[in-house]
């Protein structure tokens, strides 16, 4: 048995065949083993696209028995898969796929060049058709997997109509494989739209071709990002290959590992390298773990992070954070032991005199995090500050966060920037600024707080003449236009926009009414629905369809997604309301809920655009005092 890793290009490149015996399962890979692929192959996309690379990222295991033992001149080789024929056939349906977008955007060159990836060069004692392709799958996979290799992607659809659900292939497909296909197209084609992204890949039923369409074609940057894709695929992932010999009983080794073990976390790979290093050192290794260890080994710390992208244990998360709080850098959780190895002991030589200090540190932030995450409610700042991320799904802001609870670092100070923090996100969604580059922003937060301090100062300093779209801090003006022009309801997911709409519930109560904690099950409304009926009139008295093109009927689909037409109810309410008229609205309202936000409606005899301008500028002169500007504080 030989175990070597090698480049995925590596794997594919020479002429071979790889066959899945049959008595394997067909391809069963879903969105659970897909989603965590893609985010794999797209960070390194990234990292490709900025000309950078730290690590190699390992995909796992290939083990490959020879059919035939020995060379054979004019024949290609042929080896049996043992295991890893999942990875494998992933690999090769990522790469049909980016062969499919790079013929919808005229890249011959990277469909030739993907092809050589896909098939054989036939040779002169090859008798079997099927030898022509790099891998041959169960008999079951057989002929939609070679159909996917041969035919484009109208043919296939054609062919494979029975499989679709409307616009969409179902989740329950019995060809798992051909929804693979069906999803790498989506993904890729968002990627070569809008970059790489931490956000969750759109949807399956979302029409990312026909954005496509009405985006200005810019060929130089797709034709960038299609190659990083590729390159990401081919040079900056690996398989460990491990080649059995003859005497290798192939059944027994796969067994062996396939057993029921459960994996070993990155954080468990620390653990061991920490203790390891202590060992050496001479430490009291059962102390130092009882002491500082051992409340890291509570099960609440392997429960995945219920915010967090990529979908990983708590504790990974953790030290991904610290890491970035303590170093200011960028740090990739696809290699986040190896991240750990060169912060603990960079270029050979320890970073701490012992392994008590090193642990000490993760004494120091692992309360911040608990705190943030909702455990602990030591800081009423981070406590404070946490709850508002859950909301808001972003835990990459997090080592800004745990870098405020350094020992020098005052309440004043922790609540001030968090705000500011929390307003900087809130201000950007309601302008509709891109929320893409947001872990970049808090990455460079981070690196300016660790050089410089993280101080009130520090933080307005890292915005203070930045205007790209991309990380500016919306001034008041801004915020004002946004609430009144931009789409609030496209602010997903809800729960956003929810919270939202409760800061400014807040804010309209009078100062002798009570305060109420949220109430659980709320949902946005829009007052206007937007599919009006003629029980809601135009002023002037005409009538038009959502559906047409007049001026009148696309200026009433922008307000009736303005944040002015928008407010909470609870979800019995939601249903009961739905599009009725204004007047039987503004009677349940009346009857149904206490919220100050639905006060509004009292007294009022019609609800047009007049009045949901009106309400968006009450709205927006409440938001420039919930959501302070950067040199308001």
């Amino acid at each position: 048995m030989d175990a070597e890793d090698h480049k995925v290009e590596a794997v594919f490149k020479e002429d071979r065949r790889f066959i899945v015996p049959l008595y394997q399962r067909k391809y069963q890979w879903a969105e659970h083993r897909l989603l965590p692929f893609w985010e794999d192959v797209q960070a390194k996309a990234a990292e490709v696209l900025v000309d950078e690379s730290r690590f190699e990222h390992y995909m796992g295991a290939l083990i490959i028995a020879p059919v035939d033992i020995g060379s054979q001149i004019s024949k290609t080789p042929v080896v049996q898969v043992v295991d890893g024929q999942q990875r494998l056939t992933t690999f090769q349906l990522f790469l049909v796929a980016l062969r499919e977008v790079a013929r919808r955007h005229d890249f011959a060159d990277f469909i030739d060049h993907i092809n050589g990836y896909l098939f054989n060069n036939r040779k002169s004692k090859d008798t079997d058709p099927l030898t022509r392709f790099k891998l041959t799958p169960t008999p079951s996979d057989r002929e939609l997997f070679h159909d996917l290799m041969d035919l484009n992607y109208g043919a296939v659809v054609s062919k494979y109509r029975m499989l679709f659900w409307g616009a969409t292939v179902p989740k329950n497909t019995q060809f798992p494989a051909f929804r693979a296909y069906f999803l790498f197209i989506k993904w890729i084609e968002e990627f070569l739209l809008n970059g790489p992204s931490d956000a969750v890949p759109p949807e399956e039923d979302e029409n990312v071709e026909a954005q496509l369409e009405d985006e200005q074609d810019d060929a130089e940057l797709t034709s960038a990002r299609l190659e990083a894709l590729l390159h990401a695929v081919l040079d900056r992932l690996k398989l460990v290959v491990i080649s059995l010999g003859e005497n290798d009983d192939a059944q027994v080794i796969f067994e062996t590992l396939n057993s029921k073990g459960e994996p070993l976390l990155a954080m468990d790979l620390v653990r061991n390298n920490i203790f390891h290093r202590a060992e050496k050192q001479g430490a009291q290794v059962e102390e130092l773990y009882r002491k500082l260890w051992d409340p890291l080994d509570d099960s609440w710390w392997r429960e995945p992070a219920p915010n967090a992208r990529p979908t990983r244990p708590r504790i990974d998360h953790f030290l991904a954070h610290t890491l970035a709080a303590e170093t200011g850098g960028k740090i990739s959780m696809r290699e986040l032991y190896a991240e750990y190895r060169t912060f603990a002991v960079p270029k050979g030589r320890p970073r701490f005199d012992d392994v008590e200090d090193e642990l000490r540190l993760l004494e120091h932030y692992a309360p911040l995090y608990e705190t943030l995450e909702g455990r602990r409610s030591d800081d009423p700042a981070l406590v404070w500050f946490g709850r508002k991320m859950a909301s808001w799904q972003t835990t990459t802001v997090y080592p800004v966060a745990m870098q405020l609870g350094a020992d020098g670092v005052t309440q004043q100070t922790r609540a001030a920037v968090t705000r500011l923090l929390y307003s900087y996100i809130v201000r950007r969604a309601l302008c509709d600024l891109t929320t893409k580059n947001l872990n970049n922003v808090f990455q460079g937060l981070a690196a300016r707080f660790h050089e410089k301090g993280a101080t009130l100062e520090t933080f307005r300093s890292f915005f203070e003449g930045r205007d790209g779209a991309s990380i500016r801090f919306p001034g008041d003006r801004e915020l004002q236009s946004g609430i009144l022009s931009k789409n609030a309801y496209s602010i997903s997911p809800q729960s956003r926009l929810v919270d939202i709409l409760w800061e400014l519930e807040k804010a309209s109560r009078s100062n002798l009414a009570e305060k109420p904690e949220r109430p659980t099950g709320l949902w946005v409304e829009h007052v206007l629905p937007q599919t009006w009926t003629d029980d809601w009139p135009f002023p002037g008295g005409e009538y038009f369809s959502r559906f047409s093109d007049f001026p009148e009927a696309i200026a009433r689909k922008a307000a009736a997604n303005s944040l002015g037409n928008l407010t909470l109810i609870t979800s019995g309410l939601n249903i009961s309301a739905g599009n009725r008229s204004f007047a039987e609205k503004r009677a349940k309202f009346a009857e149904h809920t206490g919220l100050f936000l639905n006060k509004w409606f009292v007294g009022r005899e019609e609800w047009a655009e007049a009045q949901i301008n009106e309400r968006g500028e009450h709205l927006a002169s409440l938001a420039v005092k919930i959501w302070p500007a950067l040199d308001v504080i």
